[in-house]
């Protein structure tokens, strides 16, 4: 939505795009600090804040255009206002924190685990009486219930149109009236049994966690951490990891195959991270051992050394930039169909041979809303049923010779009935048709 504002001056740029989220995730990483720095001092909250910069998966993610980054800055946004609203309590600021917790889940519903260190902070400070404040349940449940709204909205779009992405539905599907007859390969973000009891799926996730998200240092002191954080302060801490682990167990499909997913358990592992590393961020430690000007320029050059070798051995390039990797043909293609297309024209477009359904690439660089199916799922009769019931204009695809070899209907449909719409400077794969054309 931010986004959308911004373009409306600055024309659609990704450059836009990724500036909006490095904004959210610099405000994530203050946030973090002003949390940390209640719960565990002015070190504290600047070492955990500062593993939360570093991390290369808070990194990575900090620059791409996801709803992750502005859900885990509104999550920790929402525990430190509410940590100011108990110390200070005034309208405003109850205002704000439940309207964090809000915002938070309705940028992304994972948010909900932030409940759990709002009642730890609740805890704190008023004990078991706060299981009895009547503002604190109204708080709660009025942003549950503004959560659901959103979401049961969004869910009647997914059904009415198949133009978004339903939550609560199977993830890369559409409804069957969009797609009849189509069986989808769908990935479940629930826990199975054999995900449940797999050893390489908690060496996976254990190396991610070491290595991606946290790195080896940064692994180590949050483990140090669960036993050093101060008890007076530590348990909007505990609760937040406890209901991490909870949500990872839960839905450990999605977390296995989905590095973003780790995101939301991230912060109390800074937290503990910070507890652990707080004497090094003293400035009286800094000042006795590093002092004046030349042992701040030692400081940052040994610091800048670590952070580079913590990327590298990341492993962030190879797996998540994937320079060697990149899937360069959508940018041009993309620009190639949005030049021969009408803007409000929906389109139905085939990206991969196989895991492409629900697939944004060529819709998005195509500037265009429709409808993205992979080989495997498309058919004539759902491109004729979209055509005539839900007006799509145009058929795009990426990977033409495999679409014309395993679905003759679809490629018999297309080429004899459809004006093929002549495409400059692209590849051979690349075919658009005019469906309005459709004899």
């Amino acid at each position: 939505w931010t986004t959308g504002l911004l373009w409306r001056v600055t024309g659609e740029s990704q450059v836009v795009g990724r500036i909006v989220a490095i904004v959210w995730s610099v405000l994530g990483v203050a946030a973090l600090y002003g949390l940390g720095r209640r719960l565990l001092g002015r070190a504290g909250g600047l070492a955990a804040a500062s593993l939360m910069a570093v991390s290369p998966g808070v990194v990575y993610f900090g620059r791409t255009f996801l709803s992750d980054t502005p859900m885990l800055t509104l999550m920790i946004a929402a525990v430190w206002a509410w940590e100011v609203w108990f110390e200070r309590p005034t309208r405003a600021m109850f205002l704000l924190a439940t309207a964090l917790v809000a915002l938070s889940a309705l940028v992304k519903l994972p948010a909900i685990l932030v409940l759990a260190p709002v009642a730890g902070v609740a805890l704190r400070h008023r004990g078991w009486a706060a299981a009895v404040d009547a503002r604190l349940w109204g708080a709660m449940l009025g942003a549950l219930a503004v959560t659901a709204a959103w979401y049961f909205h969004a869910d009647r779009l997914f059904l009415e149109t198949g133009l978004t992405q339903a939550v609560f539905r199977p993830s890369g599907t559409y409804p069957p009236d969009i797609a009849p007859g189509v069986t989808f390969v769908s990935v479940s973000h629930w826990a199975t049994a054999a995900r449940l009891f797999a050893i390489e799926t908690w060496s996976q996730l254990g190396d991610r966690f070491w290595q991606l998200h946290l790195t080896a240092f940064g692994a180590a002191g949050a483990l140090l951490g669960v036993w050093l954080a101060p008890w007076r302060t530590r348990l909007p801490i505990d609760l937040w990891a406890l209901a991490g682990v909870l949500l990872l167990v839960v839905a450990l499909e999605g977390q296995y195959w989905h590095e973003f997913h780790q995101l939301p358990l991230l912060p109390p592992l800074f937290l503990y991270f910070g507890a652990a590393a707080a004497p090094l961020f003293e400035p009286e430690w800094r000042r006795q051992r590093l002092p004046g000007l030349r042992g701040a320029l030692v400081l940052t050059a040994v610091a800048a050394v670590v952070v580079v070798q913590l990327l590298r051995a990341s492993g962030v390039v190879l797996h998540l930039y994937r320079p060697d990797n990149l899937q360069a043909i959508f940018p041009d293609v993309g620009d190639a169909v949005r030049a021969a297309t009408a803007p409000e024209a929906p389109l139905i477009t085939v990206d991969y041979e196989a895991g492409g359904a629900n697939s944004p690439m060529l819709l998005y660089f195509a500037r265009r809303q429709g409808w993205s199916f992979d080989v495997a799922s498309i058919s004539a009769a759902v491109v004729d049923g979209l055509r005539t019931r839900h007006g799509a204009a145009y058929f795009a695809t990426a990977t033409w010779s495999e679409l014309a070899r395993t679905r003759a209907d679809l490629a018999a449909y297309l080429t004899g009935r459809c004006k093929e719409v002549d495409l400059q400077d692209v590849p051979s794969e690349v075919r658009l048709f005019d469906l309005r054309t459709a004899q």
